[in-house]
């Protein structure tokens, strides 16, 4: 088992892909985007470091209470940057028949030529079954598929785990309010950020 720096994990989320779904968002991103929707999860900066053994644990439990989450969602930040261990979560979740779908502001072939060389990297692939890849540009919001952010971005089925057009499902935008702590936590679509629709 392995660490990883996470900035938050939501267990049941019905916004970050099909279905019901854990979403990991991985700390750390060196791109800076200008119009990234996550900036505060730029910071390469160690936030809650946590063993993959703990995560897979609180999995486990949620999995047990929820037996209907669909899958894992791997955003951030940049969950390339800790591939070998985001791929762990992965391929537990997917010995569990669940799927993995995984965010990243890198093009596919970017991943695909680092994966020759990176292990790690090579091992998300495997484990991961949609990509979204490149950064999400606000000039050029994704108002047809209602959980991509904007239409540069692409979506590959590294399995058949689901259908061509998932991504065009038909239910709206959302966006969810976790209270915990006494703090108010986000995810979702960024409605700030989306222009007024008729």
């Amino acid at each position: 088992m392995s660490l990883l720096n996470l900035a938050d994990i939501r267990f049941g989320t019905l916004a970050e892909g099909p279905g019901r779904r854990i979403a990991v968002w991985a700390q750390g991103c060196p791109r800076a985007c200008p119009s990234c929707c996550n900036p505060e999860m730029q910071s390469l900066t160690p936030a809650a470091v946590v063993e993959t053994a703990e995560i897979l644990a609180d999995f486990a439990d949620a999995l047990e209470e929820h037996p209907e989450i669909e899958g894992l969602t791997l955003v951030g930040g940049e969950p390339v940057l800790q591939a070998a261990s985001m791929a762990e979560l992965a391929a537990w979740m997917q010995e569990r028949g669940r799927s993995v779908l995984l965010f990243t502001g890198f093009s596919y072939a970017e991943l695909e030529q680092a994966a020759r060389q990176d292990l790690g990297i090579q091992k998300l692939l495997k484990h991961t079954d949609l990509l979204v890849d490149g950064p999400f540009l606000s000039s050029s919001q994704d108002r047809k598929r209602p959980w991509i952010g904007s239409t540069n971005q692409q979506v590959y089925h590294l399995t058949d785990f689901y259908p061509a057009g998932i991504e065009y499902e038909d239910k709206p935008r959302s966006m969810e309010i976790h209270l915990a702590d006494g703090y108010a936590y986000l995810n979702g679509w960024p409605f700030d950020k989306m222009q007024a629709q008729d």
